[in-house]
């Protein structure tokens, strides 16, 4: 199978394609700025949109899984011209070329498309973002139902996991700061679903081998605030607890509005996928077991 994946070289994007390899598909990986040596690395700018229907309709996938987002909230609340042109202009452009090139688009989307008034959102949900990052996130899926033809949209939450960049995520930055024995502030009252990147990937493969379409929650099977997920990382991991202490939203000068509980039901993907959603013990115990040799894992954090 000819799987085209944006994003090739970010937290989600790396590992479907390697994920992808595994499996003996062939792989064309899309990046921008940090090159990737896994599958055929394409070198653009998907906010090109000329170059980017001519690339796509050069390789003619089955399947393009667009992973690539501006994901920095308080910076799309900053920025809104480029969280615009990538999360949702890029996204319309992406859908149309997978429909002039008959390929199955599969959209990574999030949990911030909804205000978090309620959580454990299904996918009937109505969404109504509070900030401009899951505005853009939103306009996205709208682009993708006006654009593509065969479509799934993807939604999780607070990915993490060992990343290829060195840019870090939650788990990674907690990770750093307790191994220096810095204390750090985790929130009681925001609620989400923590995502593994390696699980995220395998389910969005999943969708991809399978044709499966329509909107479905990909994230982590466990709602926990991010201060219950802060300590079960430190205890599954041998690190030291005691330097989190607990916070508030009220205490983080955000510039952008977040949702307080954004978890998402994933009861139709743990039904539908062979690639179940983790819950967050099963998530950190894959996640220990490449401590010591996952390369990425060592070059980042020094592990030894």
């Amino acid at each position: 199978m000819k799987i085209l994946v944006t994003g090739a070289s970010g937290l989600v994007g790396h590992k479907v394609v390697e994920v992808a390899l595994k499996k003996g598909h062939e792989v064309y990986s899309f990046y921008r700025e940090h090159a990737v040596k896994m599958g055929v690395p394409i070198m653009i700018d998907i906010t090109d949109g000329e170059k980017l229907l001519k690339t796509v309709s050069q390789i003619k996938p089955h399947a393009i899984i667009h992973t690539a987002a501006y994901t920095d909230v308080d910076g799309c609340e900053a920025n809104r011209d480029l969280a615009w042109r990538v999360n949702a202009d890029a996204t319309k452009k992406i859908a149309i070329a997978s429909t002039e090139n008959g390929s199955h688009m599969v959209y990574v989307s999030t949990d911030y498309v909804f205000d978090g008034e309620k959580g454990l959102y299904l996918e009937e949900d109505q969404p109504n973002p509070v900030n401009y990052y899951g505005f853009t996130k939103l306009k996205g899926e709208e682009f993708v139902k006006e654009h593509a033809v065969e479509w799934c949209i993807a939604r999780t939450s607070v990915i993490y996991g060992w990343s290829l960049t060195g840019k870090l995520n939650f788990a990674t930055w907690l990770i750093n700061n307790l191994r220096q024995g810095k204390e750090i502030r985790a929130l009681i009252d925001q609620y989400v679903s923590p995502t593994l990147n390696t699980n995220l990937a395998q389910m969005l493969l999943e969708i991809a081998e399978r044709n499966i379409t329509g909107v479905l929650h990909t994230a982590g099977a466990t709602r926990v605030s991010r201060y219950e997920y802060a300590t079960k990382l430190a205890e599954a991991l041998n690190l030291r607890k005691e330097l989190i202490k607990p916070a508030t939203m009220s205490d983080i000068p955000w510039k952008a509005k977040r949702p307080r509980d954004s978890s998402l039901n994933v009861s139709k993907a743990l039904n539908m996928l062979n690639a179940k959603p983790l819950s967050l013990d099963q998530a950190l115990r894959e996640m220990k077991k490449t401590m010591g040799i996952d390369g990425e894992a060592c070059s980042i954090l020094k592990l030894r």
